[in-house]
């Protein structure tokens, strides 16, 4: 079997490898501490492509050489200082950031620690809708990133509409993972929060007690009051590890003699390859003809999946010999650029084709998908790559996130670090959407509903679209999900929104 390497898109433990300026990096410490590492910054225009690059003032050694270097080191690290994990994160930025050349000049003593130095090691420039270029930069602890990749999460399983985050608050649930503490005990999409732990979570003013209990950093019990409609429900709730669900809810709907196939996604991770060919393989053997994907709060993840999730919806009479997404890396970089094309089969434990498994696919002229502002990176690679194809894609909800970019996620000292490495595009060379892929039928989310439910504001409204090729007047809506919380010294949610699209080597 011949066996070239192909790369493609998937959520992986690779590290980021660095090649590098040489350097001296003897007395790093004084360096950091006496010298401001400097990089031109240019401004506006999206970066990265003319501007002339004016190298630090004290170059660093490569990445790959100041890595693992540690304030706290482990098994394999070197003990170190924070100049050193800072060296490291500026040598990585001017290796592998896409638009290096406007990184703007700083002086890292500022920082007290690596990840505040990262965070502010970004571009200034802005995107086509006038916000910010990059909102995709930031890192996290290598535990958390092993739970994520893992599948695994350690909390109750609720996400929170955080309508509004000072008093008087409103917290509703907008999702729930089914295996989670909150699932088990019957917690509810469109639960509104009104106690915790005895305190009024609306207007109470003891905020350590509203925090510990609904963003807790234990695993204790804590008890919760939510209203369900005219009803109260009051339950203990103790945070946990728990397996997600990625895919949910799969089923075929008879629609006036239509068979609509649907299903729930909300996360590119490794074990969703399997429950998708599951359920595709279900829409395929009931005929279905129609399909409804709800990604409404699919922020990405494995690029792998993407691509065969597309291959699934387009099958290979119109993705064969077609490109789903090239990669464009930085100037430093260009000779990884590639391009790689729909996947057809299942991938094996070393991303190896399994040619024992085809891929089922319903071989669509036509998807619908639910989308929100969540909708982002590898979910909007599915929507990009089927349109290169032209294959019709019908967006039913709001504008979605707008991350055409991807990154490696690279370990340095416990931390796993997002620096946005290459951009996509199509099979027709198009990745310009950086302010999101807009609405079809523009329909607000209402959490009155439970998702998949045939009156479900937005599942209605795809329907409906798909006979009649007309959006509502009058989309329904009582309820924002996804509410952006008050900037106030309130009720503050730890955790990050992820929007991730990460390449791997995937072998034929």
């Amino acid at each position: 079997m011949n066996r070239n390497p192909l790369l493609a898109y998937a959520l992986a433990s690779q590290p980021r490898q660095s090649a590098g300026k040489a350097a001296n990096f003897a007395r790093l410490n004084r360096a950091l501490s006496t010298v401001t590492l400097t990089l031109l910054g240019a401004c506006g225009g999206g970066g990265g492509g003319n501007s002339p690059y004016i190298p630090p003032v004290v170059p660093l050694a490569p990445a790959v050489q100041l890595a693992e270097t540690c304030v706290a080191p482990v098994s394999g690290q070197k003990q170190g200082t924070v100049d050193d994990e800072k060296a490291w994160v500026r040598s990585f930025v001017d290796e592998r950031y896409l638009w290096y050349r406007d990184v703007p000049t700083l002086d890292a003593t500022n920082y007290a620690s690596a990840a505040l130095y990262f965070d502010a090691l970004k571009t200034p420039a802005k995107n086509s809708a006038g916000g910010d270029l990059d909102r995709f930069h930031w890192s996290e602890t290598k535990e958390q990133y092993d739970q994520y990749t893992n599948g695994i999460s350690v909390d109750y399983g609720i996400d929170w509409s955080r309508i509004a985050n000072s008093a008087p608050r409103n917290y509703v649930v907008y999702n729930v993972e089914p295996q989670s503490a909150a699932g088990l005990a019957g917690v509810q999409r469109g639960d509104k929060l009104m106690k915790v732990d005895g305190i009024d979570f609306i207007n109470g003013t003891d905020l350590t007690v509203i925090n510990n209990g609904v963003f807790p950093k234990d695993q204790a019990a804590h008890s919760f009051e939510f209203q369900r409609g005219t009803s109260t429900l009051k339950l203990t709730l103790q945070a946990g590890q728990y397996a997600t669900s990625p895919v949910r809810g799969a089923k075929v709907i008879s629609d006036n003699g239509t068979k609509v196939a649907y299903l729930y996604f909300d996360s590119f991770i490794a074990k969703s390859q399997d429950q998708l060919i599951t359920a595709f393989a279900n829409f395929k053997q009931q005929g279905a003809t129609e399909l409804v994907i709800d990604m409404r709060y699919n922020g990405g993840g494995l690029l792998y999946i993407s691509s065969q999730l597309a291959y699934m919806v387009a099958g290979s009479g119109a993705s064969s010999g077609k490109t789903f997404d090239r990669l464009v890396y930085n100037d430093k970089r260009s000779s990884e650029n590639y391009t790689y094309n729909f996947i057809p089969y299942a991938l094996d434990a070393k991303y190896y084709y399994d040619y024992t498994r085809p891929l089922p696919s319903l071989n669509l002229k036509r998807v619908t998908l639910l989308v929100d502002h969540g909708t982002a990176s590898a979910s909007e690679a599915v929507i990009n790559g089927l349109m290169g194809i032209d294959v019709t894609v019908n967006l039913i909800g709001a504008t979605t996130y707008g991350k055409p970019y991807g990154f490696t996620p690279q370990g340095n000292c416990g931390r796993y670090y997002y620096a946005v490495e290459f951009k996509g595009e199509n099979h027709k060379g198009f990745s310009s959407f950086d302010a999101g892929f807009a609405p079809t039928c523009t329909v607000k989310d209402d959490l009155n509903f439970q998702l998949g439910d045939l009156a479900e504001p937005r599942l209605a409204e795809a329907l409906q679209y798909l006979k009649t090729g007309r959006c509502t007047t009058t989309p329904t809506a009582s309820i924002k999900a996804m509410g952006t919380p008050e900037q106030s010294s309130s009720v503050v949610d730890p955790k990050r929104a992820r929007a991730l699209m990460i390449p791997t080597q995937v072998h034929p």
